[in-house]
């Protein structure tokens, strides 16, 4: 019979036996199976992009917008990204020719290299005087402001009768009128073929004396004036006198 307040000794005996054993011999069988479920679900894990390959170190390809530079992107500046900014919508760095106007710093751009439109180089509207000939609009460009060489700063070729006196011109009264002072861009004088309005009264184009028209006068030839105008007079002593040898009709007497 036991006495009360003790353990029978079975039962210290079986425990003694538990505490003693090494703990090595307890197996994996015996472990939760939610920590082995929850190592293995650990090392599948993937770190990629989600398309199962190696993970992503170059972005998922058009992410142009997304305020990230990814390779292939020479700038990326998200919900900033603009046609009219320093960062385009292809992500590019904004550029005289690539079809997108900077504004504050391009005026235009066609995104062509021709200087015979309306945009020119270094995306520069067209304009008279850049050295640039504007097809269809302007017939010459010299990029000067001198009027008096052969392309005006209206862009047309110079002309006599434009106002403008060029080289191998005296004058230039803007007119093709050739009975002024200033007949085909040259002085008007006596012999040039132009009668001189109020100053001239005939202008044969010559320094005859001999002929109808009197130089250095300009004035028409008649008999007593001295001139023996060839084959209308025999004679001209630029007399009166009937007792010569020039009658006042002038005809050898």
């Amino acid at each position: 019979m036991n006495k009360p307040g003790l353990a029978p000794l079975s039962f210290i005996a079986a425990a003694i036996v538990l505490i003693g054993c090494p703990a090595d011999d307890v197996t994996t069988d015996t472990m939760p199976s939610t920590v082995s479920t929850t190592m293995m679900t650990a090392a599948t894990l993937d770190t990629g992009d989600g398309d199962g390959d190696d993970p992503d170190t170059t972005g998922d390809g058009d992410n142009c917008g997304d305020g990230v530079v990814q390779t292939g992107e020479q700038c990326d500046l998200g919900p900033s990204n603009s046609p009219s900014g320093q960062c385009t919508p292809d992500c590019t760095i904004a550029a005289c020719g690539d079809g997108y106007v900077w504004v504050g710093l391009e005026e235009c751009d066609d995104a062509n290299n021709s200087n015979s439109d309306e945009c020119v180089q270094n995306c520069k509207l067209a304009d008279c005087g850049d050295g640039f000939v504007q097809t269809g609009v302007e017939e010459c460009d010299d990029g000067n402001d001198d009027e008096a060489d052969g392309c005006t700063t209206m862009c047309v070729p110079a002309m006599c009768g434009d106002g403008i006196v060029q080289e191998g011109e005296q004058c230039d009264d803007a007119n093709l009128l050739t009975g002024d002072d200033c007949p085909a861009c040259q002085l008007a004088y006596c012999g040039d073929g132009h009668i001189h309005g109020g100053v001239e009264q005939c202008d044969d184009g010559n320094m005859s004396s001999n002929d109808a028209c009197v130089y250095p006068q300009c004035i028409p030839n008649v008999c007593g004036d001295g001139h023996i105008n060839v084959g209308v007079e025999q004679c001209d002593d630029g007399n009166e006198n009937e007792n010569d040898l020039c009658a006042n009709d002038c005809t050898l007497t």
